[in-house]
């Protein structure tokens, strides 16, 4: 019973604390860094940001593995 709780409280420690290891700083207004989307909609060939230059970008980001 000991364990358990030991095992509970180090996870919401855990948890509590990833913001902070995990946070990353504000980069509204900075300028998006260079990049080459691969697979886009519309593109028969890979796109550099710098190509869009004067456009509007949005950019839909998914992950899986």
């Amino acid at each position: 019973m000991i364990r358990t709780k030991r095992g509970l409280l180090l996870a919401l420690l855990a948890v509590s604390l990833a913001p902070a290891v995990f946070a990353q700083e504000n980069q509204v207004g900075q300028e998006a860094p260079e990049f080459k989307a691969t697979v886009c909609v519309n593109q028969p060939d890979a796109i550099t940001l710098e190509q869009c230059a004067g456009e509007v970008v949005l950019i839909k980001y998914w992950g899986t593995r």
